[in-house]
């Protein structure tokens, strides 16, 4: 492809002051389209960011500036760097901000195909509709007009050498209300330029598409599916935050997978961090695959702690540490004295540093632990838990499966941990019994009360709301392997008083604890990977109102209809028999 004299004037923000590698990967996919780039930050980036991005060859220059007046007071100053007679000399300007994953399709031919249509003065990706709006409570309402979204425009030549185009950028403001921003210049820049006489386009043009469904008809954050069905190079990352419970965005992920090139686990990676981290369509790309190689080239300090109330369990656990974990310290945990001296008259072997009498709880006993537990890379916590009244099948079954997903693998864990430092936590898919069958009572206004309470005593590093909608981790997740800073913000509250001061037992919170373990590592910078206890194709979710277990593929509407219908048959069986009985 021709590469003419293209400038891009690109914005980057980021409220963490972080360069996502959804940034990078962009630049690296636009930098054969433009001559010239010039990345505007309105965050701070890091002198290593800087080298990066120069080492590269990804922008040819930098303005770091703070985020006043948002992306067109950005656009509007770099063009006050470069001067409106050296912009005239481009063959376009283009204004781009790194709201967008991708490109996810081929977006030169798109480039080429849009220049080359004389047709075309200024384009863009999507546009919006006219539309009245009262953004202000003390205002009277408005009218937006039809307009390109401000995500991406490039104005070709004919444009920037005119009066038109320095009058409106030279123009620009430095607004402190985001909303100000969008109403003065992104909606009414289409018109100001088409009332000049100058013709715009649209790869999508959304004007008059049929919204029903929609929740806004705004296509570029509200209908994904379209959006890939008509192979729009560039995507909101907004559409996948306002779209994370939708059924069909799982889907456009495995679009993306099987009609793309796009890095998937780029996607993942940036909306864990700006979103939440257990989100449906993430599951499947954090579920880890095992080549059940067992070669120990671990060069990490790990550490066990198991909780042994039970002591029958204990030899078959010693088996699979021995054989699977291999080089590790185990801290024992028990909860009575004879316990205590059985366990450390039976096994005196040299990877037991520590058996230590705690309580009679295994969740409990983890915070006994926890400070001894600091010293190490990783720790594995397991417990010999077990059923003694008839449900003693279920138990057992799940602490088989349980050891065959986070002990068979171990090597293969360590070594996904060693490779991903933002890797901080490690459960279990549900077992494979509770994927089909239901065993808790509990409501999901019960565990979340109980959630938001811990959640608030937790001291955090950067402070994260913590949605009730977000609730979602998976169940049975206490036996785990973990960094200990990822939990280190958990593991120090006074658990124990704070049911005190709550006015709820003890054991209360435990369903709580279960479900706050990725959240809290996600907030204390860590993300979690899931081990599977069935082929990945067929992960099971659960919701963490524990009502409806959710398996990918299923066509939940049909599921629902038929329980509908099974239940209806049921009562009317019901009539049917009280009635008989009343004739007879």
């Amino acid at each position: 492809m021709e590469n003419k004299n293209r400038l891009l004037l690109y914005v980057h923000f980021n409220r963490n002051n972080q360069l996502s590698e959804h940034v990078l990967y962009q630049l690296q996919q636009l930098r054969h389209n433009f001559e010239e780039i010039y990345l505007i930050s309105n965050s701070k980036l890091t002198d290593g960011d800087f080298v990066r991005l120069t080492d590269s060859k990804l922008a040819d220059g930098f303005l770091q500036r703070e985020n006043v007046g948002y992306d067109f007071a950005a656009w509007a100053e770099a063009m006050k760097h470069y001067g409106f007679d050296k912009l005239a000399n481009y063959d376009s300007v283009t204004i781009m901000n790194d709201t967008c994953f991708g490109p996810v399709y081929d977006f030169s031919k798109t480039i080429e195909q849009m220049e080359s249509d004389n047709q075309i003065d200024f384009w863009g990706i999507t546009n919006n509709r006219s539309h009245k709006v009262k953004p202000w409570e003390d205002k009277e309402a408005i009218v937006l007009t039809d307009h390109i979204q401000s995500y991406f425009v490039s104005y070709k030549q004919k444009v920037v050498q005119s009066t038109t185009f320095q009058k409106f950028w030279s123009g620009i403001e430095i607004l402190d209300d985001v909303v100000a921003v969008i109403i003065k210049y992104e909606t009414a820049m289409t018109k100001y330029f088409e009332d000049a006489g100058f013709k715009s386009a649209v790869l999508f043009d959304t004007r008059k598409e049929d919204w029903t469904g929609m929740v806004v008809h705004d296509f570029s954050v509200f209908n994904l599916p379209e959006l890939l069905r008509r192979k729009i190079p560039l995507l909101k990352i907004k559409a996948f935050s306002y779209g994370a419970e939708y059924l069909t965005t799982p889907l456009v992920v495995e679009q993306l997978k099987a009609s793309t090139l796009y890095p998937i686990r780029l996607l993942i990676d940036h909306m864990t961090d700006v979103d939440y981290p257990d989100r449906a369509y993430m599951l499947g790309e954090k579920t880890l695959t095992f080549n059940h190689e067992n070669t120990s080239n671990n060069l990490l300090k790990i550490a066990i702690h198991l909780h042994a109330n039970h002591l029958e369990p204990i030899p078959e656990y010693f088996e699979y540490f021995n054989k699977y974990v291999q080089d590790y310290e185990l801290y024992i945990t028990t909860d009575s004295q004879e316990k205590k001296a059985a366990i450390e008259q039976t096994y005196p072997v040299s990877q037991l540093k520590s058996v230590i009498l705690t309580e009679s709880d295994e969740i409990l006993s983890w915070w006994d632990v926890a400070t001894k537990m600091e010293q190490y890379d990783l720790v594995g916590h397991f417990c010999t838990q077990r059923n003694e009244d008839k449900n003693w099948l279920f138990e057992e079954v799940q602490q088989r499966e349980i050891k065959q997903v986070l002990l068979k693998p171990a090597q293969e864990i360590f070594q996904t941990f060693k490779e991903d430092s933002k890797l901080g936590l490690l459960v279990t898919d549900v077992p494979t019994f509770y994927q089909q069958f239901k065993t808790e009572n509990l409501t999901a206004d019960e565990i979340w009360g109980n959630m938001a309470q811990i959640w608030q005593k937790i001291e955090f590093r950067k402070d994260r709301d913590l949605k009730r909608l977000s609730n979602k981790s998976l169940k049975y997740a206490t036996m785990v392997w973990y960094r200990p800073q990822a939990l280190y913000n958990l593991l120090k509250i006074d658990i124990k008083k704070l049911a005190i001061d709550s006015g709820v037992l003890i054991d209360e919170f435990f369903p709580a604890f279960e479900r706050l373990l990725i959240y809290v590592s996600w907030t204390s910078g860590y993300d979690f990977r899931v081990s599977p206890s069935l082929p990945k194709e067929r992960l099971v979710l659960e919701q963490s109102d524990n009502q409806v277990p959710q398996v990918l593929g299923v066509d939940f509407e049909q599921i629902r209809l038929r329980k509908l219908l099974k239940e209806l048959l049921r009562k009317v069986k019901k009539i049917i028999t009280y009635r008989f009985k009343l004739k007879k």
